[in-house]
């Protein structure tokens, strides 16, 4: 799942430092794992919809400009 980091923090496990405002990828238990701690919530679930809607929506139209017949 992907998460918005809300408070600049370095990570336990990988050592990487991520900054405010960054989206990283993590797994559901992770991001839980991440906003139990005694610093409180550091990233935020980050919709996938709006990217999917975004693609459906291009498929949709490039298939019906397929499917109009040719203008005489």
């Amino acid at each position: 799942m992907k998460a918005k980091v809300i408070d600049t923090f370095r990570d336990k496990y990988t050592k990487e430092n991520y900054k405010k405002g960054q989206v990283i990828e993590v797994s559901k238990r992770r991001f839980e794992e991440m906003n139990s701690t005694a610093f409180g919530v550091l990233v935020e679930a980050v919709s996938e919809k709006p990217e999917q809607e975004q693609k459906e929506k291009a498929e949709a139209k490039s298939s019906q400009s397929k499917k109009t017949p040719p203008k005489k």
